[in-house]
């Protein structure tokens, strides 16, 4: 990210200075009108039992480009 000459730093700049890739894909999608209804509709189908929460979550995630990375432990 390219800096102002202006030696005051707003705070969200700072913000995304501190986090990384995932973090700020991660404030982006919080953000996000169209991910927020999408999941919401993604949960209520899940109440439904129309699908199950395994099967709409990799389809979302496949839509929205998300893939997680496994921990050990």
């Amino acid at each position: 990210m390219p800096r102002s000459s202006n030696k005051r730093t707003s705070g969200s700049e700072k913000a995304a200075d501190t986090l990384g890739r995932a973090e700020l894909a991660a404030e982006f999608l919080k953000r996000n009108r169209n991910y927020r209804a999408e999941h919401a509709q993604m949960e209520q189908r899940i109440a439904r039992s129309g699908i199950s929460r395994q099967a709409a979550e990799a389809v979302f995630a496949r839509r929205w480009g998300l893939s997680f990375r496994l921990c050990a432990g």
